[in-house]
């Protein structure tokens, strides 16, 4: 911490509060070194440069590396390195864990998954994983976050089983009305009912106030006459 400009931070707000300076002049001088150097630092710095790994020890199984980094999904750990013939292995941290404080334990732990749990009744296997947004069970094709309070490294087969099955009526209930063969369905959402294809979501117009009659027509003029979402990265380029 640069205790000599915390200081002189307090000074000139202090100055404010009494009335002794304007805080827009303050403002706009403060704003214009701080965007500068924020300019500059844009243009020179890389990605290698901001995800700087954060080393752990050795992986006493294999003797490699493991160290922590952020990626584009999040925390995440590595044993191994890019340069190795194998390549490295990566897993997600869990919430609560940060990069400055886990430990390798913590980290090395994070690779025993996924776990094997059992059968379903139906036989299927269910394991549980570690993913993108944090742990879940898996039973075929379905998959159920856990809860906050159920940790994946001692959720037992009952508790998984229990995941899949809310899932499972989840969707059996979200779901009003379903063409197969042209793979789209007419679904229950957070803001009313809407048409996908999978890869478009369309809120059905409120003249269609009945989702059960939908007829498959008029689901493929909606999806036609969907507006695209607007490409964010691209106009996020267009301010710089």
């Amino acid at each position: 911490m640069d205790y000599e400009f915390t200081a002189e931070m307090e000074g000139e707000l202090d100055a404010i509060s009494r009335g002794e300076k304007k805080w827009k002049e303050f403002m706009k001088h403060f704003w214009g070194d701080f965007s500068k150097q924020v300019m500059e630092k844009d243009e020179t710095l890389t990605r290698a440069d901001v995800n700087q790994p954060r080393a752990l020890g050795h992986d006493p199984k294999t003797g490699k590396p493991v160290s922590v980094r952020l990626g584009r999904y999040g925390p995440y750990t590595q044993i191994g390195s890019r340069d190795d013939e194998e390549p490295p292995r990566f897993a997600s941290l869990l919430p609560g864990q940060q990069l400055d404080s886990i430990t390798l334990d913590e980290a090395l732990a994070l690779f025993a998954f996924p776990r094997q749990l059992g059968q379903s009744h139906e036989g299927e296997p269910i394991t549980v994983n570690m993913g993108r947004y944090g742990p879940y069970v898996k039973c075929g094709k379905d998959n159920a976050s856990l809860k906050q309070d159920q940790d994946p490294g001692t959720i037992d087969l009952e508790a998984a089983l229990g995941l899949i099955t809310e899932k499972r009526e989840f969707d059996a209930n979200r779901l009003i009305k379903a063409f197969a063969e042209q793979g789209i369905q007419v679904l229950r959402g957070r803001y009313g009912p809407y048409v996908t294809d999978g890869k478009k979501n369309v809120t059905l117009p409120k003249t269609m106030n009945e989702p059960e009659s939908v007829t498959l027509e008029e689901c493929l003029e909606l999806i036609r006459n969907a507006k695209p979402k607007p490409d964010k990265r691209r106009s996020t380029r267009s301010r710089k």
